[in-house]
Formats: structure tokens, C-alpha cells, sequence
């Protein structure tokens, strides 16, 4: 970053706006349990009523920064991030209301009281399923203005060699779709085709990722981006070209699996 221009301050909601999808994605994982249907796990769901509330206060608090940019740094005729800013805290409070329910339920003599329970959560589930890639777009319109100010302000430069593939996949792994079974297999969704291990271990190595136990599968990880993963997304998403395309390919670490996702299998 050059001493002689000030940071962007598009730089900083930016940051905000990934470090709240890495949130998003984690309470999303959380809620895809069954054993949340059992009597003992209120106290379970009613921190995650704490953690899904503070989505939309967290968005609430971005919005407010986003708008307090500069009209001369930010299109404010273009709604989309406001729009999708204003609908993140809509569900997210929706999402929380719906597990209050749950945690309400809990008369454990009844099969029924189980089944709504298990409904409630998979209700909060289901509307907090875009959020963080809807956080992942913001990021990216709001980097993109970053780049038309490129003469004016300074970007952080991204001192991490990556493909462009490497990011591509650290972008994908920012939505929180990204898995890795026991073998160190990455998967998204059923597609086990879409990430290499090779990228997930080039970018394990960098410190870009960082695993969480998987509350569906036992025998799986979550990856999702380490602060300095959310750092160095936030200084190259936006850009007309990834940087490092035309670089050298970054030496594929040896065949095996990913050295800290083994370290917190379950």
C-alpha cells in the first residue's frame, strides 16, 4: 500500500461485510443438527438466538457504514447493497424469532414437541441458506468501487501468491460451501469435482482457511477464510484481473491431507 495515498475507506466495510459472511456460514452449519431436537439442547439454541441476532445488528451497524461513505467515493443511486444489507437483517431476525420458538418446545414427553422444534430450526436454517454468499456480493461491489479509486486512495496489497484458481476457490470458500471428508476430499454440495486438494492445501499453507467441525457430518470439516484470508480477499476482490493469474502456479504441497483440517476432525 503506498505511504502517500490514505487507505480507501471502502477498504474497511469491505472487511466488515466478509468477516459477517464468515459468521453467517457458522451459524448456518450449526443449526444442521438433530440432536438440536432433544429437550436438553435448549441451552444450545437459545446462544444460537444470541448469535443469529447479531447478524442483523452486525449488518444493521455495515449498512450504516456503507452509507456513510462519501457520495463522491459511492454511487448512492444504486440500492443493491443497502437492498441486500436491509433483507440480511429481515431474515436474520426471522431466523432468530424462528429458534426462540424452538427453544420453547420443549415438553420432552411429547414426539410432536420434537418434530416442531426440529421445524423451527430448520426454518432459521433455511432463511439465513444465502447470506453469506449475499455478503460475499456486497464485498465484491463495494471492492469494485475501491478499484475505480485506485489512483486516489490505497488498496492493501495482497503480499499472497495465489492462481487464479487458488482464488476462485478461497471466493467460493467465503460463501461456506466448501467441505473436506475424512479422505481430505473437498466437496461443495454432492460435487466433489468443484475444489482440487491441491488448492485446498496451497491455500491451508498460505494461512487462508481455517477448519470447523461440520455439525451435519462427524467425519467432515467446514473450511471457511482465516482473518488473513478475509484480508486478502477484501484487497483483491473487485479487480478487473486477479493479480496473480499470469504468476508462476504456486508449488502444489505433497499428496495428503490437509495438515490443520486433521488436527480438529472429529
Amino acid at each position: 500500500m503506498s505511504r502517500n495515498l490514505p487507505q480507501a475507506p471502502h477498504y474497511e466495510v469491505c472487511l466488515q461485510m466478509l468477516t459477517l459472511a464468515t459468521k453467517a456460514a457458522q451459524c448456518f452449519d450449526v443449526l444442521d443438527d438433530r440432536s438440536l431436537a432433544s429437550p436438553q439442547a435448549t441451552g444450545r439454541i437459545a446462544r444460537q438466538v444470541t448469535a443469529v441476532a447479531s447478524l442483523a445488528e452486525d449488518a444493521a451497524a455495515i449498512c450504516t457504514a456503507h452509507l456513510g461513505l462519501p457520495m463522491s467515493l459511492i454511487d448512492h443511486t444504486d440500492h443493491t447493497v443497502t437492498s441486500r444489507l436491509a433483507q440480511l437483517q429481515a431474515v436474520a431476525k426471522a431466523a432468530a424469532e424462528a429458534l426462540r420458538r424452538a427453544a420453547e418446545s420443549t415438553d420432552p414427553t411429547s414426539m410432536t414437541a420434537a418434530e416442531t422444534r426440529l421445524t423451527h430450526v430448520q426454518a432459521a436454517r433455511d432463511l439465513l441458506a444465502t447470506a453469506s454468499a449475499d455478503l460475499l456480493a456486497c464485498a465484491e461491489r463495494v471492492a469494485t468501487e475501491m478499484e475505480r479509486y485506485r489512483n486516489n486512495y490505497a488498496v492493501p496489497e495482497a503480499h499472497h501468491q495465489m492462481t487464479a484458481d487458488q482464488f476462485r476457490d478461497l471466493r467460493l470458500i467465503a460463501t461456506g460451501v466448501v467441505s473436506i471428508d475424512e479422505d481430505g476430499q473437498p466437496w461443495v454440495g454432492m460435487d466433489k469435482t468443484a475444489v482440487h486438494p491441491s488448492a485446498i492445501r496451497a491455500l491451508d499453507q498460505q494461512g487462508l482457511i481455517e477448519p470447523v467441525p461440520c455439525a451435519a457430518w462427524a467425519q467432515e470439516i467446514r473450511v471457511l477464510p482465516s482473518p488473513m484470508g478475509r484480508l486478502v480477499l477484501a484487497a483483491t476482490l473487485g479487480r478487473p484481473e486477479h493479480p496473480a493469474a499470469e504468476a508462476p502456479s504456486v508449488p502444489s504441497p505433497p499428496a495428503g491431507p490437509v495438515a490443520s483440517a486433521a488436527r480438529t476432525r472429529r
